[in-house]
């Protein structure tokens, strides 16, 4: 009886140790993995597969720029219809990282045209929406 209390004791702070180090994650590290996950699912090369540590870095710091100008936008008296304005905005821009020509896959420091760059595209700004809308509404 007695090495059962000693091992239960020890799993239960094993598992609380573990709960605790797990913390809550910022929008934008939410959002990033959700984005590096769909990322990577749909990336079919057999011969290669993303490193998701390194495109979680990039997500992230891609993502951040739109979660610092939600709160900016919401800090500067922006209403709904003006934020909304600029949401649309993200996809008719010409030149910004939406389109589809613009998707690239890295594979050890080369780039190359991406697998799916519509369906990556459409990733990448349903990401980009959702950390906005986190930074305007003050979500963490």
């Amino acid at each position: 009886m007695n090495i059962f209390k000693l091992h239960f004791c020890a799993m239960l702070a094993a598992s609380l140790l573990l709960t605790a180090c797990a913390g809550q994650q910022s929008s934008v590290d939410r959002n990033a993995s959700h984005a590096v996950a769909k990322l990577s699912s749909i990336h079919f090369d057999p011969n290669t597969r993303p490193l998701r540590a390194d495109s979680f870095r990039w997500m992230t710091t891609f993502l951040r720029q739109f979660y610092d100008q939600g709160k900016t936008d919401r800090a500067n008296g922006l209403t709904l219809a003006q934020a909304e304005q600029r949401v649309k905005a993200f996809s008719e821009c010409p030149t910004g990282p939406f389109r589809p020509e613009a998707q690239l896959s890295h594979v050890v420091s080369h780039a190359y045209s991406a697998d799916r760059p519509e369906k990556q595209s459409r990733i990448l700004l349903e990401s980009a929406t959702a950390t906005y809308w986190d930074g305007y509404y003050g979500r963490s």
